[in-house]
């Protein structure tokens, strides 16, 4: 079963691409390197955990010239809302205060998923192009993109401006569900990705830098997601069906970066990102991250994000009567997140660095269910939603640089 992680994770790349002259900058600035990362993710409740250890190598080739190798392994289990009606149950203190809490339909499940990626770039005068191939299979999906970049020094250096494109072929293909394949034929479901970006860095000094960065991705194919269903009927109705999603999806993104540099050995770095899609999902991110460094061999990192989306317009916890398009997957419905974390680095040698750092994200519905339980002589209500659920993750790397 395909999680929120894993879906994530595919897109990663491409939200890296469209960082362009920050991350252009940066790796222009790199030696050779081998980086080790690890990291764990874990949902509350019982819900999707991840294992992820990530090797990432980069090697100089002189003039100009950078290759890096990525190679990722996920281990995933745990369980995923299906989008099914929760129920409610009811207790009794000893003191005779009733409550209710609302049980979320879940289906349990572990995969693993293999993925790498190959990254070329060199500069040519003002000019950094950047090529990436990556490839990720997982028990029913796999996932194909590349990824051509490049970024314009302009203007004695002042101005970079920087565009791309990137494009996936991925396959679907869902594990066999009575409910959802009832033929129990294998699928080998095509779902295609077109993606655009452009933006313009400025630095206004020596502190002061900043990045506008548009992009505009085009999806096709089979969107749906193969093992969610949606509540159909009547409120006292226990019927489900498969969700239908539409074949197009067109998502379009602005990203407004800003960094400054203080006198004490330290920098802020502030990040707003608007999305709207033709689904009629908006969002909104703020993310600040302060840097300060604690004498020549320690960074500490402080961070916190606020993230708030709109809802699909055919998402809903519960449908009346069964409609062209239809969701009751979390990830489209309104809801709103906060996120705290803390990061480490330390050098050890000239060579040798590590780090650590964790994040804890808080996330609620905009949009609850409303359970009512009624039994003989007492009453309880209880709101609920699939997309409530807190998050914590770790990360611990280490980086050799040669």
């Amino acid at each position: 079963m395909r999680g929120p992680v894993r879906r994530g994770l595919r897109e990663l790349p491409w939200i890296a691409a469209g960082l362009g002259a920050f991350a252009a900058r940066d790796a222009s600035a790199q030696n050779s390197s081998v980086d080790v990362q690890f990291l764990f993710y874990k949902e509350s409740g019982g819900r999707t955990q991840v294992l992820n250890p990530v090797v990432l190598w980069n090697q100089d080739l002189g003039s100009g010239g950078q290759l890096g190798l990525t190679a990722g392994y996920d281990s995933i289990s745990g369980a995923s809302p299906t989008g099914a009606y929760p129920t409610a149950d009811v207790t009794t203190s000893a003191s005779g205060t009733v409550t209710a809490s609302g049980n979320i339909p879940q289906a349990s499940y572990t995969d693993a998923r293999k993925s790498a990626g190959l990254t070329w770039s060199r500069r040519f005068g003002a000019n950094l192009p950047t090529v990436n191939i990556t490839y990720a299979k997982e028990n029913d999906y796999m996932a194909r993109g590349v990824e051509a970049s490049d970024s314009w020094t302009l203007l004695g250096g002042r101005g970079t401006l920087h565009f791309g494109f990137a494009l996936s072929r991925d396959i679907v293909s869902p594990v066999k569900n009575p409910e959802t394949n009832p033929g129990g034929a294998d699928l080998n479901l095509a779902k295609n990705t077109n993606g655009f970006s452009l933006g313009w860095t400025w630095v206004f000094g020596s502190r002061d830098v900043a990045d506008l960065s548009l992009s505009l991705m085009n999806l096709s194919g089979y969107l749906t997601d193969p093992y969610k269903v949606v509540p159909v009927g009547p409120p006292d109705s226990t019927q489900t069906i498969p969700e239908n999603r539409p074949n197009t999806r067109s998502r379009r993104t602005a990203v407004l970066r800003y960094s400054h540099y203080f006198l004490w050995d330290a920098s802020i770095n502030v990040l707003y990102r608007y999305y709207n899609d033709d689904w009629s999902i908006s969002a909104h991110t703020l993310d600040l991250t302060y840097n300060h460094r604690l004498g020549p061999d320690w960074i500490v990192s402080p961070e916190i994000r606020i993230y708030t989306q709109t809802g699909a317009s055919f998402f809903a916890n519960r449908f009346p009567a069964p409609q062209t398009y239809m969701s009751a997957d979390y990830r489209l419905s309104p809801f709103t997140s906060f996120l705290g974390g803390l990061s480490l680095s330390h050098r050890l040698n000239e060579a040798m660095s590590a780090n650590v750092g964790a994040t804890f994200q808080t996330q609620h519905s905009n949009d609850p269910i409303l359970l009512v339980t009624n039994t003989p002589g007492e009453r309880g209500t209880a709101s609920v939603s699939a997309a409530d659920m807190n998050v914590l993750t770790f990360i611990v790397g280490l980086k050799y640089r040669y």
